[in-house]
């Protein structure tokens, strides 16, 4: 709470909105009506919102699972459930969440150098790649190890590119809304993941390997919406 205090008191206005109240401009707010009826914007919202749907259900259906595998690769090699559990534990705790905080790390740059949309592309491209590979690639615990920071740099790293994609497709009165919208309607949106996750991977047909692979197709739904979402790099801010 502190930290966020801090945040709120030193990140400044913007000078577009400054601008406008200085000059005694009608700033009004937005609104979802005007957000979801204006069709440029109800578009990007809608999109936004299906952009940021898939990541969230990939974050709780398959970056998760890299403890379910952790575990699973213990149990099968002889290892005692509670040391399996345990084991686990630091695999995705401390393993993968690290490639995945430098993945964080590293999407804002990646979104200068190649542009929003190349961004998001590579990332989901490549996690697309990296799912099957880690499920099925180790036969060890210590190859897992080995894979789990890679599995979690890039399927999470997408998360960081939101806070930097989204206020981009919105015009300054709706710039917050819009984002809240993308952001909170694809927490909605993705919700039922938890549900369908839990039961795709209990089931006694399917493997826990294949149900996760599955789980990464969604990453393929995340570039067709891509196709349909501009590129805001370099772009001025729309008005």
């Amino acid at each position: 709470a502190l930290l966020v205090f801090w945040v709120r008191a030193s990140v400044q206005e913007s000078e577009n909105w400054i601008h406008k109240s200085t000059r005694g401009e009608n700033l009004k707010l937005g609104s979802f009506r005007e957000l979801l009826l204006e069709p440029r914007w109800g578009r990007r919202a809608i999109l936004g919102m299906l952009l940021a749907g898939v990541g969230l259900a990939t974050f709780w259906g398959v970056t998760v699972a890299g403890q379910d595998l952790a575990k699973q690769i213990m149990l099968d090699s002889g290892v005692a459930e509670p040391r399996a559990v345990e084991r686990a534990k630091f695999a995705y705790g401390i393993v993968e969440t690290a490639g995945g905080g430098l993945g964080l790390l590293t999407f804002g740059p990646l979104c200068v150098w190649l542009g929003r949309r190349r961004a998001f592309a590579l990332m989901h491209v490549a996690a697309l790649i990296i799912v099957p590979i880690t499920c099925y690639g180790p036969k060890t615990y210590g190859q897992l190890l080995v894979l789990l920071p890679v599995f979690g740099f890039l399927t999470l790293s997408i998360h960081a590119g939101y806070a930097v994609y989204f206020p981009e497709l919105f015009p300054t009165h709706l710039r917050a809304t819009g984002t809240g919208f993308c952001f909170n309607g694809g927490r909605i949106l993705a919700a039922p993941m938890l549900w369908f996750s839990g039961w795709l991977k209990s089931q006694p047909g399917i493997d826990l390997r294949l149900a996760i692979t599955l789980l990464g197709m969604l990453f393929l739904a995340g570039l067709i919406v891509l196709i349909f979402l501009p590129e805001t790099k370099d772009q001025p801010l729309p008005e």
